[in-house]
């Protein structure tokens, strides 16, 4: 994960703003309370929003207004400008929302919203097995939690390693410009927390659909209510000269 710029732009929204200056439709980039602020308009409604994005640090401001969603420009990643939560992959973090209020033909933001939103969904499974440690399947287990599914979640994974940051491998930590902590996408500490069962080192060697049941390859057996497929791809191995040289490699 990129750490944001402490640099603040724009207008200081906590002294106030003309709330023509937001055109219905649009987003306005500012500041307040020291921090980077993203207010948009929908209508008569104001939201504000963190206007980093918490994958990259990408600028949400130069992003996609989408009804009450905002979409970052780098990696598409969706957050709900009336709560400020991550509603959609590659981001897994929310960023903050803050308190709006208007007062005659001026809008301000007044301070940080830290409500959090409890769900239950309508029905559940049994229980939940994923097969699949990347982006994926990291973020369907932090998604189903975050919806309020409080069964038994598996995550299974072929990687000795705990879900980490794909796509980094060949950009910045190849570059050497990021540090090796950035590329965990969470931390063991975290998965307990959550009560997902994280199963390393392990595959699946056998699906039975009609029993529900999958068999891992060190013998084990476990029954599911729901299955995930979130494998992702195998990189494609070039077919050509020099290709098997052993200063070759594959991410």
């Amino acid at each position: 994960m990129a750490e944001a710029s402490n640099e603040v732009h724009g207008p200081d929204f906590k002294k106030g703003c003309k709330i023509d200056e937001v055109a219905g439709g649009k987003m306005l980039l500012g500041h307040a309370f020291g921090e980077q602020v993203l207010v948009a308009r929908r209508g008569d409604e104001l939201f504000a929003i963190g206007a980093t994005c918490t994958h990259y640090g990408g600028p949400l401001a130069e992003g996609l207004m989408v009804d009450c969603t905002v979409r970052c420009p780098w990696h598409h990643a969706h957050f709900d400008l009336r709560t400020g939560e991550a509603i959609a992959a590659p981001a897994l973090n929310n960023v903050t929302c803050y308190k709006i209020e208007k007062r005659g033909d001026q809008f301000f933001v007044t301070g940080k919203i830290d409500e959090k939103f409890a769900r239950k969904p309508k029905s559940t499974p049994a229980s939940v097995i994923i097969i699949g440690g990347g982006a994926a399947g990291n973020a369907a287990a932090e998604m189903l939690r975050r919806e309020g599914y409080d069964g038994p979640i598996t995550l299974i994974t072929a990687d000795e390693s705990l879900p980490y940051d794909r796509p980094n491998l060949s950009k910045d930590y190849l570059a050497g410009t990021a540090p090796e902590e950035w590329i965990p996408l969470r931390s063991a500490d975290f998965y307990r927390e959550q009560k997902i069962e994280t199963l390393t080192n392990t595959s699946v060697t056998r699906i039975d659909a009609k029993s529900k049941r999958v068999t891992l390859s060190n013998g084990r057996s476990l029954d599911y209510g729901t299955l995930l497929l979130a494998t992702g791809a195998e990189p494609v191995r070039l077919d050509i000269p020099g290709s098997d040289l052993p200063h070759v490699y594959y991410l």
